[in-house]
This record gives structure tokens, C-alpha cells and sequence, in this order.
């Protein structure tokens, strides 16, 4: 094939690469310009050859036709294909190392130099290999991961905070793993904030199993996996004798035994490898491997190992085939029972703290890991203090079952103005007035908005109650510092009024700040005058029915595939949320009553989606902080008095005060809507009507 050199140079340089990265048009462009050189080194021989070149303008090279330097297209198994030096070089390096890494936790250790079996290389801080794992193992060389978990320093802040705290000594590694009322914690599902069973999978597993004893809290952890949770139900049932326990062969049946015949362990495939088939620990650890990586070659030679070491053994080989088989589907997913059991025995420390000492528990959960214990502590009998400039901490606190939110929790709030105000009360004193505050703080940070969310969680409370009245008049007041300095804090300031926030804009805005609301929040009232029984949303449980009182925060409306409206909420009882879903006949009949804000009991079956409870809802009834009163002087007039109630329904609960015989009944049949009809009709037959 003869071809012009520099026209074939053009193309490589314009055409469009279909497969290859641009990197590689590079390398070829440098091997297209070899081809030219020797090209040239080759003409230069010849003098007239040389000269023809130069007068014509043009290199002719031959080449192999069947040879594609670069790329073209070709017919291969009846499919265009590209083929080419670049398409060959590709295929070479796919699947290599793009580069080298370094695992996060890995050891490698040996009883001599690692020099003497394996290349090392100087890292940052310490030597490291330049063989990956799988090849330092097959040198002969032991590699550990060695990982490290901040839960075991929040026990050891809890033992150190209770011995100086409370004078109370703890050793750690001897608390009580079968302590009862840390078992009933688990039981319950109140472990917020404990490792590995915070989550609501986890939660909502432990009410389900109750575990009993310290076994049932490690099984627990291996069940909340993938692959062993298929197993849950079976799990369950066999605990609570509602399924025959098979424990498959009396040879095995001690090690399936504490699991109720499930294998959730790796280390129980490895003990009846070696019970049953007459494996050395070493080969069992050879087949766990094998099944957890479903190494075919590997499973395949294990299993005609297993079932020989079986026939020698004189086992049933049914018996063999079904246990190798059951093993190869259980080591997939099995989890370590060492392992398993030390995350549980952490988990049963922190536990024992919470059940034990809640406020050491707490203290430290606050600090040092997440202000999202709030909710849980509150749940769990502590409430939160109020807040003012002169008494808030830096950090937060737990005092006599009070949680004291520190400036730390703050949203926004820089930490450098946080410490500015714990270091100047300590040196200045106490803050008399907002007037003082202001004279005292530094210019930079003499800003509305640096202020703002300092007064809309109620720091100044003491001084003016009214915060959106500090916030209106935070512009003036701030001239006023800057054109009196320090003589501002004693003078007179005339101020201006404005109309405060409301309840439901206080708790939210501190909510917003904070992460949690220090007002009441709406329900709170709704709740200490609840006409019905409810459950607190953490007191749900999986497919039972239930009946919650709740905030509705917000609604989605879709379609379904036939058209129909259905909708999707989402509600709060003041500490946790739940979804809920109306489904479309449901919708239909309640769509009305759904208003954003508005309180509710709501009626329903639980069940669980994507590891959280939600609710299916049957009914809803409108709750509500109001009581419509009515005095009565005796019975004479209840006939009367039902039929006008019957006239106005609503969802104001009704209660009747009969002044003779001093008799206070709920109606448990008359709820009322507010209007001023209802009143002038009852006035006739009554002595007095409240509404509040």
C-alpha cells in the first residue's frame, strides 16, 4: 500500500477516535513520526532521492497492507470492528492498576524483615508494600485491618464523667452483658445512640425479636445484614416455638442450636467443616473464603472435599449434599461471629450507661457526637431549660433531668462571637440590660443578623419578652451604641413596639436554630387535653393497628396508574416523624380535612417501608386545644341542649358542668364547631357557655 506520508499524518491527527481516549492519538501520532524518520534516514542514502522529495513535496512510504498501524475498519466474525496498534494497546493495559493506594487500616506482619519476602516502599509516615493483599497472604505474610470506632471513646468519656461526676468507679470490660433492664432497653427498641442499632431497621428488628439475653442481641446484629435478613421471619418464629427448629443432624445440631438452626456465622460453617467433613481449621478457613468470594473453581474442589471427608466419616451423603449446600447460600452473607459479638458487646455497654445513667449518657452523646439526642433524651423523661445570655453554657449540659443547650448549637452562630460571650460574663460580670449586651460587644459584631438568631431563641427574654420588639428596634439601638459608647447602657431609650411572634412562630424558628423547639409546641396542649388515647410515634410497632396524635407538617398528592388521587403525608408528635399514606378511597373521604399545620388523631395499620414504620390510613378526626364549656344548672334541659349540639358539628370537644349536683361529663357523642348561632341558641337552657 503506498501512501502519502504527510496526507497520512493529516488524518491522523483529524480523525475521529471511536474507541480510544485521546491519549493514546498522542503515542500514535509519535509513532507515525518514527515511520517518517526512517522514511527519511532511508532517502538520505541517495542524494537524487533526497532531491526528488524536496522538489515534489512529498514522502511515499510502503507498508504492510495487512498491518493497521493506527486504526481502520475492518470485517471481523461479520461486524465492522475497529482494529489497530491503538485498539492492541488499549487491550493490552485494560484491567490494570491505574495507580497505586494504601489501605486505611492494614497491618502487615511477619516474624522477620519484610524484606525477605516481599518489596517495600517509603511512605509518608511508614514503610508500605508493594504487593496487594491477596499477594502479601500468598508470601505467607499475616495482614490485619485494624479499624478504629469513636463509640469506643464516648464509653470511655461516660465511665470518666460518672467516676468524676457522681464518684461512681465502673470497670467496662466487666459490665454485666446479661444485666436485665439493659436487655429490656434493647427489647424495646430504645436504642438512640447506640452503636449499630440506632437505625430504624435495627429498632424496629429488636422489638420484633425482644432478645432476652446477650446471644440474642449478637444474633441481632447479623440479622440486620443483607442476605441474613431473608431469614428474619423464620429467626422470629422459632425463637417464639410458631416453627420447628430443624437442626438438620445430631452432629451439627450443637452448633445450629443457639441460632434455632439458622446459620448466621461464618465461624459455623467453618466449625461444621470440621465436625462433619474432618477439616482442619485451616481448610474450613480455606472454604469460608472460597463461598464468601463464590469462587467456583475453589467452591467446586472444596465440595469434593467435603463430601469425601464426610464418606470417611461414615455421614449420610444426602445429608452432606444438603448441609454443603446450605453453607455455600449461608457464607455469602454470613457475618463473623467475633466481630459480631464485639460490636454487641459495645453496644451493650453504651446501652448499660443509658439504662443506668441517662444523664452521664446523654451529656456526652450531646457533646461529642450530635445534637440529634435532643429528641431522644426529651422522649426519655429529660426537658429542656429555658435560655438566657447570662446562664447559657458554652458547651451543652445536663443538670437535675434539665438539658441546657450550650452556644455551640447555635445554627449560624459563629464560634469565635460564642466564646467572646463565655469569656467576657466571666471577666465583666453578668449582662443588667440589652442596652449593656450592646455597649459591650465588639463592633464587628454589632449586626442585626449577627444578633437575630440570639434573641429569636429567647436569650434576652429576661429583659424584654417580646422578641420581635428587640429585633425592630436591634437598627436604632445599634446607633445609639455607636453614637454613646458605654454611657448608652445607663441612659433611656425610647422603644418602639411590635407585634411578637406567635407561639407556632417561636417553637419553629427555635427549632429551625436549634434543632429542637423550647416553646410549646402546639400539640403540647392538645396532648394534656386529649379527648382519646394515643401512642407516641417511637411506641409503634411493625403491622399492628395504632392511633397517633400529630401535627400535620406536610401533603403530597399523586395519581395512580388508574387515575385516582391518593396522598402522602408527613406528621410530627412534637419529638419524631412518620409518614402516611391515604390511599386513593381513603383520600377521597378525608381530602377535605387536610390542612397543613392543622392537629389530628389519625387511625391506622402500621407497616414498614425501606427500614422505616409508616402508617396506612383508615380515619382521621381533627383534635384540638379549645373545650367548649357549658354550665347547666341540673338534667332538665339535656334533650334540648343534645339537639342544638347535634345541629353545629365540628371538632371541639364538648364538656357539660351540672352546678346542682357539681357533675362534670366529656360528651362522649357532641363535638361542635365554633360560631356565634351555637351560642345564641344554647342561651335560652343554659346558665353560662366557655369557649377555650
Amino acid at each position: 500500500m503506498h501512501n502519502n506520508a504527510l496526507l497520512y499524518l493529516h488524518k491522523l491527527i483529524n480523525i475521529e477516535k471511536r474507541l480510544i481516549m485521546k491519549t493514546w492519538k498522542k503515542l500514535l501520532l509519535g509513532f507515525a513520526g518514527i515511520f517518517a524518520l526512517t522514511a527519511l534516514a532511508a532517502c538520505s542514502s541517495s542524494k537524487d532521492t533526497l532531491e526528488k522529495v524536496q522538489d515534489k513535496g512529498t514522502l511515499t512510504v510502503a507498508l504492510n497492507p495487512h498491518f493497521a498501524p493506527f486504526e481502520f475498519k475492518t470485517i471481523q466474525n461479520g461486524k465492522d470492528t475497529i482494529v489497530g496498534a491503538d485498539v492492541e494497546i488499549a487491550k493490552a493495559i485494560e484491567g490494570q492498576p491505574r495507580q497505586t493506594s494504601i489501605h486505611a487500616a492494614g497491618i502487615v506482619m511477619s516474624d522477620d524483615d519484610l524484606t525477605n519476602h516481599i518489596p517495600l516502599k517509603a511512605g509518608e509516615d511508614m514503610m508500605i508494600t508493594q504487593y496487594d493483599a491477596s499477594a502479601v497472604e500468598a508470601n505467607g505474610l499475616l495482614k490485619m485491618d485494624f479499624l478504629g470506632l469513636r463509640n469506643l471513646t464516648f464509653v470511655q468519656k461516660m465511665k470518666e464523667k460518672l467516676e468524676e461526676e457522681q464518684g461512681v468507679a465502673i470497670d467496662i470490660k466487666s459490665i454485666d452483658l446479661e444485666d436485665p433492664q439493659t436487655l429490656a432497653l434493647f427489647a424495646k427498641g430504645k436504642t438512640k445512640g447506640i452503636f449499630q442499632f440506632e437505625q430504624a431497621g435495627a429498632i424496629n428488628l429488636l422489638k420484633r425479636i425482644k432478645p432476652a439475653k446477650f446471644e440474642e442481641v449478637v444474633a441481632t446484629t447479623s440479622l440486620n445484614r443483607p442476605g441474613a435478613s431473608d431469614y428474619t421471619d423464620n429467626f422470629i418464629a422459632r425463637k417464639y416455638g410458631k416453627e420447628k427448629v430443624d437442626l438438620i443432624d445430631p452432629v451439627v445440631a450443637p452448633i445450629l442450636e443457639p441460632t434455632y438452626g439458622i446459620m448466621l456465622y461464618q465461624e459455623q460453617v467453618m466449625q461444621i467443616a470440621q465436625v462433619f467433613a474432618g477439616f482442619t481449621l485451616g481448610k474450613a478457613d480455606l472454604l469460608r473464603r472460597a463461598m464468601s468470594k463464590k469462587d467456583a473453581n475453589e467452591m467446586s474442589k472444596m465440595s469434593e472435599e467435603f463430601m469425601e471427608g464426610s464418606r470417611r466419616l461414615g455421614r449420610d451423603p444426602q445429608i452432606a449434599e444438603r448441609l454443603f449446600s446450605m453453607m455455600a447460600k449461608f457464607a455469602g452473607y454470613g457475618f463473623n461471629r467475633s466481630h459480631a459479638y464485639a460490636y454487641s458487646a459495645l453496644a451493650f455497654q453504651l446501652a448499660y450507661f443509658k439504662t443506668h445513667y441517662p444523664q452521664i449518657f446523654y451529656d456526652v452523646m450531646l457533646n461529642y457526637s450530635s445534637s440529634d439526642y435532643i429528641k431522644d433524651a426529651i422522649e426519655n423523661g429529660f426537658s429542656l431549660a429555658s435560655l438566657d445570655i447570662n446562664r447559657i453554657p458554652y458547651l451543652d449540659k445536663i443538670s437535675d433531668g434539665k438539658i441546657v443547650l450550650g452556644l455551640k448549637t447555635i445554627k449560624g452562630l459563629p464560634r469565635d462571637f460564642a466564646l467572646w460571650i463565655i469569656e467576657d460574663r466571666k471577666q465583666n460580670g453578668k449582662y443588667i440590660s440589652i442596652e449593656d449586651f450592646l455597649t459591650r460587644i465588639p463592633s464587628k459584631y454589632q449586626k442585626v443578623d449577627s444578633l437575630t438568631p440570639l434573641i429569636q431563641i429567647g436569650l434576652f427574654d429576661i429583659f424584654e419578652p417580646n422578641r420581635q420588639k428587640i429585633i425592630g428596634n436591634l437598627s436604632n439601638l445599634f446607633t445609639f451604641v455607636n453614637e454613646l459608647g458605654s454611657l448608652f447602657a445607663e441612659s433611656s431609650y425610647s422603644w418602639v413596639d411590635y407585634e411578637d411572634y406567635s407561639q407556632k412562630d417561636r417553637y419553629n424558628l427555635e427549632q429551625e436554630l436549634l434543632g429542637v423547639g423550647l416553646s410549646p409546641h402546639p400539640l403540647h396542649l392538645a396532648q394534656k387535653m386529649a379527648s382519646r388515647p394515643y401512642q407516641p410515634i417511637s411506641d409503634l410497632t411493625v403491622n399492628s393497628k395504632a392511633t397517633v396524635l400529630v401535627q400535620l407538617e406536610s401533603v403530597r398528592i399523586i395519581r395512580t396508574k388508574k387515575g385516582d388521587q391518593m396522598a402522602f403525608l408527613n406528621v410530627t408528635d412534637g419529638i419524631n416523624k412518620l409518614d402516611v399514606t391515604l390511599f386513593p378511597e381513603t383520600y377521597f373521604y378525608h381530602k377535605d380535612k387536610l390542612s397543613e399545620g392543622g392537629l389530628f388523631y389519625l387511625d391506622g395499620r402500621t407497616q414498614e417501608r425501606d427500614g422505616r414504620i409508616q402508617l396506612i390510613l383508615s380515619n382521621m378526626e381533627e383534635a384540638s386545644t379549645e373545650r367548649f364549656w357549658i354550665l347547666l344548672e341540673n338534667h332538665d334541659k339535656d334533650i334540648e341542649v343534645s339537639q342544638i349540639l347535634a345541629k353545629h358539628p365540628g371538632h371541639i370537644p364538648v364538656i357539660i358542668r351540672y352546678q346542682g349536683s357539681k357533675e362534670t361529663i366529656v360528651s362522649q357523642r357532641y363535638r361542635v364547631t365554633k360560631n356565634e348561632e351555637l351560642n345564641r341558641e344554647l342561651a335560652p337552657y343554659v346558665l353560662k357557655t366557655v369557649l377555650r
